[in-house]
């Protein structure tokens, strides 16, 4: 019976739901590829950009066709500047403004942004809509400008190799401190290890709607419950260990089916909070 919810459980979550995006906190890294509709000229461009908190900075390049018969294409190349403005769950809006080089012609444009990620995942979507101001020899070009994207995000703490933080657990529900928050979230140890245990199963909550959503065809009536057993805190960098029971009904033959799986939630202080960056999971 185990064996049958794994394909759920290990597919869909250690593989999709539990392998962060979500809003951003910590400082991140962006690699991304996208194409865009309308006066974007580009066909298909790659990014790459750090955003620290609400803000981030990226420059790009990509291949620009010509739209004119017998007449090559070329490439354009720029930046642009992003400010968060609202979350509302999986949802960041942001707006945007850049400016960039098409082939022999100057370009600038602005306009606003909706990210969709799910926690501990770091892969995420985006669309931006705008307007864009082409400069030629003759006159202006102005027009409407979508574009889609994906970026790949990796967390700057985990490039550093701060994360993960060594788990040395003696028994379950031990937490482990070391360090301290910065002084103006005026936190004891047992409030900021609250609050990284509060991060680690709200990612872990998410991570799991989302599987159990994207599993929807297969199973019916899932239902989990998330355990934090112990947190480990080092300076900026910290874990979480614990485990998640899942129960769910197959659809093809209704047969109930559960398990239970371990692992370990990896988190990077933001502010005076933390953010999931990663899951390692283990069997038990």
């Amino acid at each position: 019976m185990i064996g049958k919810v794994k394909g759920m459980v290990a597919a869909g979550l250690a593989m999709a739901g539990l392998a962060t995006v979500g809003t951003a906190g910590a400082a991140d890294v962006r690699l991304g590829l996208n194409s865009s509709a309308g006066l974007g000229c580009q066909i298909v461009g790659g990014r790459v950009g750090f955003q620290e908190g609400r803000f981030g900075i990226y420059g790009q390049g990509s291949y620009c066709t010509s739209n004119v018969e017998g007449k090559s294409g070329t490439g354009a190349f720029g930046g642009l500047v992003t400010g968060d403005l609202f979350t509302f769950g999986n949802l960041t809006t942001y707006a945007l403004v850049g400016a960039e080089i098409q082939g022999s012609n100057a370009a600038i444009q602005g306009g606003l942004g909706l990210r969709y990620g799910i926690a501990l995942l770091p892969v995420e979507g985006y669309v931006e809509i705008g307007a864009q101001r082409i400069s030629t020899a003759l006159q202006p070009i102005i027009g409407p400008r979508l574009a889609v994207g994906v970026n790949y995000r990796v967390n700057v703490a985990n490039l550093q190799g701060q994360i993960p933080a060594p788990l040395k657990f003696e028994e379950a529900g031990t937490n482990l401190y070391a360090g301290s928050a910065p002084t103006e979230c005026k936190l004891t140890p047992e409030q900021d290890i609250a609050a990284a245990r509060g991060a680690a199963r709200s990612a872990a909550d998410e991570g799991l709607g989302a599987a159990a959503s994207a599993y929807g065809a297969a199973y019916s009536n899932v239902s989990y419950k998330v355990e934090v057993s112990g947190v480990s805190i080092n300076g900026n960098a910290g874990s979480a260990l614990g485990k998640v029971t899942i129960t769910a009904t197959q659809k093809s033959n209704g047969e109930k089916v559960s398990g239970t799986y371990g692992g370990s939630i990896k988190l990077v202080r933001s502010g005076c909070g933390w953010q999931a960056t990663g899951y390692t999971r283990s069997d038990g």
